[in-house]
C-alpha cells in the first residue's frame, strides 16, 4: 500500500552536528516508522544505519547556490518539489525526540486531514495564549483561531503539501515565514488544527515528544540535550556551539512584542470579520 505521507526533516549544511543525535533518537523512539524520510540540506550527503534516508541537496541546482546564500524558504520550496506524497510531517533537525512516537494517533490525524481537507495539524502547539476551540473532527484536536499570533508555526506538524507551498514566499527566513505567513493565513479559510492542550500539554505528553528546541540562536539549549544525549550515549562537542544563555531583560522584551503582535493580529481579524477593512 502506497503511503501518503513523507517525513521531512528540514535542516541546513551548517547543522550537520545535529544529524547523528537526531536520527539516533528518531530510530530509537520511532523504530517502526513506515513513511519515507527526506533530509533537506544544501549540498552535503548523509546516511544513518538502518534508515532509508533520501537527501534533497537543493543547493546543487545552480552554480550560484553557495551554502548559506539560499534563503530558508527557497530551500524548503525546492525540497517540497521533490516530495511525491500529498502530505508531509514537518520536523527540524533539532527536534530531539525523547519519548515514543504515537504512530496510531498520527495515522488517525492523517486520515482526518485527508477526509476533511485539513491544511495543517500541529503536533506541538506551544502558544498557550492563542484562542483555541475543540474540533468536532477528533476529541484530541483543537482548532487554531485565525487571530492566533502563530497561526503558522514551524513546530512538528502534518501539512498538506499544496497548502504549505501556497503560504511560502521566496526570500523569507523561517522567522519571517512564521510571522508573515500567519498574516497571510488569517485572511484564508483554511482549517488549522493542533493537539488538545488539555490532553497533551497539561499532562506533559505529546504525539511526538521533544523539547522545542534543541538549538536556540545557533547554540545548544542545555535543558533539551545534555541529559538526553548522555542517557543515549550521544557524544557531541558542545564547545563548538556553546550553550544558549537566557537574558531576563530580553525575555521580557520578547514577551511584550508577542503581546503586541497578538493584539495586532486580533484587531486585523476582528475588522476583517466585520468588513471594516
Amino acid at each position: 500500500m502506497k503511503q501518503n505521507l513523507t517525513i521531512l526533516v528540514n535542516s541546513t549544511d551548517s547543522f550537520e552536528d545535529c544529524w547523528d543525535p537526531f536520527f539516533k533518537l528518531f530510530s530509537t523512539y520511532w523504530a517502526a516508522c513506515p513513511y519515507p524520510i527526506v533530509l533537506n540540506v544544501e549540498t552535503k550527503m548523509y546516511a544513518f544505519p538502518g534508515l532509508d534516508l533520501r537527501i534533497s541537496r537543493v543547493g546543487k541546482q545552480g552554480i550560484d547556490d553557495a551554502v548559506g546564500l539560499i534563503p530558508w524558504s527557497d530551500c524548503l520550496l525546492r525540497c517540497l518539489e521533490q516530495i511525491e506524497t500529498e502530505t508531509i510531517l514537518y520536523l527540524q533537525d533539532d527536534y530531539f525526540i525523547h519519548g515514543y512516537v504515537d504512530q496510531i494517533l498520527i495515522d488517525e490525524f492523517l486520515a482526518i486531514m485527508t477526509k476533511y481537507d485539513v491544511s495543517h495539524i500541529r503536533l506541538m502547539e506551544t502558544d498557550k495564549k492563542a484562542v483555541h476551540r475543540p474540533s468536532p473532527l477528533h476529541p484530541l484536536l483543537w482548532e487554531i483561531s485565525h487571530s492566533a499570533n502563530y497561526r503558522i508555526s514551524m513546530q512538528a506538524a502534518l501539512w498538506r503539501l499544496d497548502s504549505l507551498k501556497s503560504y511560502l514566499r521566496s526570500g523569507e527566513s523561517g522567522w519571517q515565514f512564521e510571522r508573515l505567513g500567519s498574516q497571510r493565513a488569517y485572511k484564508r479559510a483554511d482549517l488549522f488544527l493542533c493537539q488538545s492542550l488539555d490532553e497533551f500539554n497539561a499532562k506533559g505528553r505529546y504525539p511526538i515528544p521533544y523539547k522545542p528546541t534543541g538549538i536556540i540562536k545557533g547554540k545548544w539549549y542545555a535543558d533539551a540535550v545534555v541529559d538526553l544525549f548522555k542517557q543515549h550515549g550521544i557524544v557531541v562537542d558542545y564547545q563548538r556551539r556553546g550553550f544558549y544563555q537566557f537574558d531576563r531583560k530580553r525575555k521580557i522584551i520578547i514577551g511584550l512584542r508577542a503581546w503586541a503582535r497578538r493584539l495586532y493580529m486580533w484587531i486585523k481579524w476582528w475588522f476583517s470579520r466585520h468588513r471594516i477593512l
